[in-house]
């Protein structure tokens, strides 16, 4: 699951003194009524990036009317703390939210795990059945995160839940009707994958009542205020001063894993950190490295004609290279550059195939 911010209030702590006393400020109304944060998660994503607040005012436009989402963004974007914030104020709140990674779980297993089966329905099977996730997600919200990796096979019976509104679990010769929101995510462009035949058209219109687009990272203009937020949270009450060096080298890097890979160097870097400034020096090499001077390209030779044959947009060549670019860096070690990113193996190998990048 991708990690842009929590979800706890941060900013209750304003109105009180360290030594535990109320100021003026904090009167009785304000203890009563909680921050506009708390009230409304969405709000508490926004931190000035124009883009961003144009999805966050697309999304609220649209959640009241039970339109299915689809949100469309990079590995590390938030998109599934964006589906949590988009279920916080949707009608279907008081439901259950319920994620699925499709990419994350066998091919074997999605099926079960969808729509879950009755007892007995295939060796293995728990003896009392299993509910699916589709009927656990009733009367909430069902979030199909990297919707783009699930089977054809699978879109096809999806396709039918979503349209009759009514799931069967594996082996029962009953169905039962289920009413939710839907959001799905994908970091892929899903209008390609229909084009090259790997994802069913009529699934891809029925999933994107609205498509909303999670800007990256290396494009926002928040990114000095995410730093401070993902701080604060994670500095609880040890905040220390953010020198320049570490700022100019926070600034400056592409964050291939956007915000997950930004939360994970900030953690590690607080934890390095005994002063009260945190420098360069607790920062990971590769981010100070590219602050001062990009790593050169290496990698498979591809010129940018051929590369955009290859049927690669240009965020995708960009992509391209900042991942060769840590791969140079670690010495082709995939489980090291998974890490960096914040994802799995199996994850950076399937962003790898897509971009034309050769494992070695």
């Amino acid at each position: 699951m991708e990690t842009l911010i929590h979800s706890e209030p941060a900013a209750h702590a304003a109105h009180v003194s360290h030594a535990g006393r109320t100021t003026p400020q904090d009167t009785p109304q304000d203890r009563r009524k909680p921050p506009q944060a708390a009230r409304d998660p969405l709000a508490r994503l926004s931190l000035g990036d124009a883009q961003m607040d144009a999805q966050i005012h697309l999304a609220r436009r649209v959640i009241t009317r039970q339109i299915p989402i689809l949100l469309q963004g990079e590995t590390g974007s938030g998109k599934d703390v964006f589906a949590n914030a988009l279920h916080a104020i949707s009608p279907a709140r008081d439901g259950n939210f319920v994620a699925v990674n499709c990419a994350s779980l066998p091919e074997t297993l999605i099926e079960s795990e969808l729509f879950g089966y009755r007892a007995g329905a295939f060796t293995g099977a728990q003896r009392e059945g299993r509910r699916g996730k589709i009927m656990q997600a009733d009367g909430g919200t069902l979030f199909l995160d990297e919707i783009g990796d699930m089977p054809l096979t699978l879109q096809a019976r999806l396709l039918r839940v979503l349209e009759e509104k009514r799931v069967a679990p594996l082996g029962a010769d009953t169905s039962s009707s289920v009413e939710f929101q839907l959001i799905s995510a994908s970091h892929r462009d899903l209008g390609e994958l229909v084009r090259c035949g790997e994802f069913r058209e009529d699934l891809y219109y029925r999933l994107g009542g609205i498509a909303l687009h999670l800007p990256a990272l290396r494009e926002r203009s928040d990114r000095r205020a995410l730093i401070d937020r993902i701080l604060a949270e994670e500095g609880k009450w040890q905040r220390p001063e953010l020198a320049a060096d570490a700022e100019q080298a926070l600034m400056q890097y592409p964050w291939p894993g956007n915000l997950r890979q930004m939360r994970h160097v900030l953690r590690t870097a607080l934890a390095l950190c005994d002063g009260p400034r945190l420098t360069a020096h607790h920062l990971p090499l590769e981010i100070v490295r590219q602050a001062t001077a990009p790593v050169p390209r290496m990698g498979p030779a591809l010129s940018g004609a051929a590369m955009t044959q290859a049927g690669l947009t240009a965020a995708q060549i960009h992509d391209r290279h900042t991942i060769l670019d840590l791969l140079k860096t670690h010495r082709w070690n995939v489980s090291t550059v998974a890490r960096v990113l914040g994802v799995s193996r199996n994850t950076l190998y399937r962003r790898m195939h897509l971009l034309s990048i050769a494992p070695r």
